[in-house]
């Protein structure tokens, strides 16, 4: 299993990974990037199982980058991990492509989204 993180802030990255690497030892390996632009160029060679997206990013958003992502990788589940409040985006992410969107300091609910997706993966 490959799981990618699109996420500005690079603490929230590296609790993000610290987190997963914890809970589910079937992550093998992490990509990561600080841009959806960045990402649009790595994803589809990194080809991941999950991917982790923040709505706020510098340049293209979240959800632009998962109606762009979403079609080259339609295996991989896509999570919205977001400092928002998810009621306002939940729509837009979701009509995007998203599977889900969660709250970054919501870290229970966070980990039974990627439990949920790992295995039905």
């Amino acid at each position: 299993m490959k799981t990618y993180i699109v996420e500005d802030n690079a603490d929230m990255r590296f609790i993000l990974k610290r987190l997963l690497k914890k809970n589910f030892p079937q992550i093998e390996s992490f990509g990561e990037s600080e841009t959806a632009e960045e990402a649009l160029i790595e994803i589809p060679s990194f080809d991941p199982n999950l991917i982790l997206v923040d709505i706020s990013l510098p340049g293209m958003d979240g959800i632009e980058l998962i109606r762009r992502i979403k079609p080259q990788s339609k295996a991989a589940s896509i999570l919205v991990v977001t400092g928002h409040e998810i009621e306002i985006y939940k729509q837009s992410a979701l009509s995007a492509g998203a599977d889900a969107i969660v709250s970054k300091s919501d870290y229970n609910q966070l980990l039974e989204y990627v439990r949920k997706m790992l295995n039905r993966g």
